[in-house]
């Protein structure tokens, strides 16, 4: 993330717009150019409670977040913003919603409703997909649930994500017929919503993906409707009609359809004479099947040409979304690649997908992601040919296009903005004029991109207006004044007899003393108003000198109420019938404590801004102390018998680690017992535990004479110089059937050791 005072760099400003002004970002960039790079980092380092979805589900697994119908319990269909007027006496064969329909789906409870009341951002990624009547629908749930209807969005910052030259929206004829009667076109930046403050052009320029400055040059012109009759005859050139590539080229070919895509696949590992090997992918938790992002069952076959769907999580890299390979050997728990762009040959692991839900921790009051369930697979997929929908996001050296059928606007920049170069380009039908030209509400939307000295000085002026609103809402009182009240106005002085009401003349005690904080805080805020007024260069080194002052004053007055809070609480928790009661003061408590939290956050962003230095998510964490706060919580949680539904973030972060299968097998083996004998205990098969042993010699903790015979490391070194391969099943093939894959491996690691 940038620190304040740099300049320039597109994912920089984005970066800064996000963090320190209020306005809306669309990020986007060319295939290639790291936007899902950019999340990621955002994500782990933005002090801002933030959750993301997407408008599918393999989109949202992808991105590791959430649905956006999950997330706002919307119905599927279209959305119109108008309940009344023109749609009611039009014939409409399609589902859809209004505001009023809408309502009865919106009503969340506890936590829930209190994780979208305590959003700051919403990243929607893959927004070429996001419709404009679906943005306006999240609009109205956002203003519904957060109780702010006349605030857009609810008061909530917006990150937009993705490339609209990408996958667009769809609509149906029917559907588009009633929906043109209230928007321009149908994609998100034509929402309603977004009329009066439109978001931010950023995009990210620089290209990872190619290199080939024509081809650059070639993709641009196709992005911006500027193709030239020098690009149409480049194109020409690629095009071969029957074009039948060898075996060991590796090419993909690239269609506009499943069945064009999953026949030509199935054709060519119908063809290969090898046996058939199936993997079931292990599914846990909560995992929605129509988000599955492989095969439940993967058919593999030694011969098949596959692509990675996953970037190598090693250190070595070793492959990458897209690339293309070769499967080399098939054994049980053993798959092994050949990457012949790279001559070698990789033994690849099952990847972890997570179904990533978000709850909001009772504790910090910050958003908290959890592992709803998994599916774990293999990260590869047949590659003889792929749908250029599925093709986003990938990267390939060598494709075969075959796109020449009608399909929407730009999808031919889709796909070959997927190759790196042109040097690897075929095209086996003429791309028709219509593919080429791009949507021109998407060009017109484009023409609002700023220069970046312009975005340079509104990042200054907006991070003004963000950190004045910021200061005066965290001295704001009167929200939680409120609740107080609310909970005051519950006492029923007729059932003098419970637990409860003998409390009525503590809490009014209590919110007398409040309701004077309030009234000293709104003077307070006054202040803050008037010295934001004056805009001079000093105004905000003259209000940070206010607001240290203030929050010596506020902080332990207001700490003072949660402290007496949870100690009512504790006096009380063993009492009977009183859950309902304890929950009603935990609950506010939590209200207040946050009210103290956000005010020593406003100080200390308004430093970073005026120092010009990063404020992060750890900067937030740091502002006060959790493991005290956490202690108290769970001290106050804890009932007789009971435990309320509040869980702290230390005891989520205590759960028992998984142990390391390898350490367990090599500890076993230190006590003396054979490799028979770990297997039979640990119910592994001997291969494994070899391969668990391997590691240890491969750091140099276990000597692998202990573990292989002298002669076979003699015999499986000289293959390895013979063969010149690191293969263990080309090894074992040289060498015979008397030869494990666990000693060959134990042999390799000890041969290698910097890179097992």
């Amino acid at each position: 993330m940038p620190t304040l005072e740099e300049t320039s760099m597109p994912a920089e400003i984005a970066a800064k717009f996000v963090n320190y002004t209020s306005k809306h970002v669309f990020l986007t960039g060319k295939a290639g150019t790291g936007k899902t790079t950019f999340l990621r980092k955002l994500i782990q380092l933005t002090h801002k409670k933030a959750i993301i979805c997407a408008p599918t589900g393999i989109a949202a697994i992808n991105a590791a977040g959430v649905t956006i119908h999950s997330l706002f319990q919307l119905p599927f269909g279209a959305f119109f913003p108008d309940a009344a007027g023109n749609i009611i006496n039009q014939q409409i064969t399609f589902n859809f919603n209004t505001p009023r329909t809408l309502v009865k789906h919106l009503n969340m409870q506890g936590n829930k409703r209190r994780l979208i009341q305590e959003l700051e951002l919403l990243v929607i990624d893959e927004v070429s997909m996001l419709r404009a009547d679906m943005l306006d629908a999240i609009d109205f749930a956002l203003r519904y649930i957060r109780r702010s209807k006349n605030v857009p969005f609810g008061g909530v910052q917006l990150l937009f994500i993705g490339d609209l030259h990408q996958l667009p929206p769809v609509v149906k004829n029917d559907e588009w017929r009633v929906m043109a009667g209230f928007y321009k076109s149908i994609y998100f930046f034509d929402a309603l919503a977004l009329q009066n403050n439109p978001p931010v052009y950023i995009e990210l320029d620089k290209i990872y993906r190619q290199d080939d400055s024509v081809f650059i040059d070639l993709l641009n012109n196709l992005r911006n409707n500027k193709i030239t009759p020098a690009d149409t005859a480049l194109l020409k050139q690629h095009f071969k009609q029957d074009f039948k590539p060898a075996a060991d080229e590796n090419y993909i070919t690239l269609t506009t359809h499943n069945h064009k895509a999953d026949s030509i696949n199935r054709e060519r590992l119908t063809q290969l004479q090898t046996k058939s090997y199936f993997f079931e992918a292990k599914v846990t938790g909560e995992f929605n099947e129509h988000a599955y992002p492989n095969d439940k069952s993967l058919e593999l076959k030694v011969g098949a040409q596959i692509m990675f769907i996953k970037n190598d999580m090693t250190a070595e890299k070793r492959y990458y979304n897209g690339k293309i390979g070769v499967v080399h050997h098939i054994e049980k728990g053993v798959v092994e690649i050949e990457l012949p762009e790279d001559k070698t040959v990789i033994q690849i692991s099952p990847y972890t997908w997570e179904n990533v839900k978000y709850k909001l921790n009772e504790a910090t009051n910050e958003i908290d992601e959890n592992v709803a369930g998994s599916f774990v697979q293999y990260p590869i997929k047949l590659a003889w040919a792929i749908t250029v929908h599925k093709s986003q996001g990938l990267t390939f050296d060598k494709a075969i296009i075959d796109i020449g059928e009608a399909f929407a606007p730009g999808q031919a920049y889709v796909a070959l903005s997927r190759l790196r170069s042109l040097k690897g380009l075929v095209l086996t039908s003429h791309l028709r004029e219509s593919g080429l030209q791009q949507d021109q509400n998407i060009h017109y939307f484009s023409k609002t991109k700023q220069p970046t000295d312009v975005l340079d000085q509104q990042i200054s002026s907006e991070s003004y207006d963000f950190i004045r609103s910021y200061l005066l809402s965290a001295f704001d009182l009167n929200m939680a004044r409120y609740y107080f009240r609310e909970h005051m106005q519950t006492f029923d002085k007729s059932e003098a007899k419970s637990t409860k009401q003998r409390y009525d003349e503590w809490t009014m005690d209590l919110y007398k003393d409040f309701q004077k904080i309030t009234a000293t805080a709104d003077t307070f805020i006054n202040q803050l108003k008037n010295l934001f007024a004056e805009q001079t260069e000093h105004t905000l080194f003259n209000v940070s000198k206010r607001v240290q002052a203030a929050v010596k004053y506020f902080s332990p007055l207001i700490k003072e109420v949660s402290d007496k809070f949870l100690a009512q609480i504790e006096a009380i928790k063993e009492e009977k019938q009183i859950k309902t009661y304890l929950t009603e003061l935990l609950e506010l408590e939590i209200v207040i404590y946050e009210q103290l939290k956000k005010i020593h956050k406003s100080k200390a962003l308004l430093e970073a801004i005026i120092d010009g230095k990063e404020f992060s998510k750890a900067d937030t964490d740091a502002l006060l102390n959790v493991v005290e706060r956490e202690a108290q919580l769970k001290k106050a949680i804890t009932l007789k018998g009971m435990v309320l539904k509040v869980k702290t973030a230390t005891e989520k972060k205590k759960k028992e680690p998984k142990p390391d299968t390898k350490l367990l097998s090599f500890e076993l083996y230190n006590e003396g017992k054979t490799l028979s004998e770990i297997a039979k205990e640990r119910g592994l098969s001997q291969g494994t535990i070899e391969g668990h042993l391997a590691y240890y010699v491969s750091t140099q903790q276990l000597d692998v004479t202990k573990l292989v015979k002298p002669n076979k490391i003699k015999n499986i070194t000289d293959a390895v110089e013979s063969q010149k391969t690191k293969s263990m099943a080309t090894i074992r093939e040289f060498l015979g059937k008397d030869y494990s894959f666990g000693e060959i491996k134990m042999v390799l690691a000890s041969l290698f050791p910097s890179e097992e």
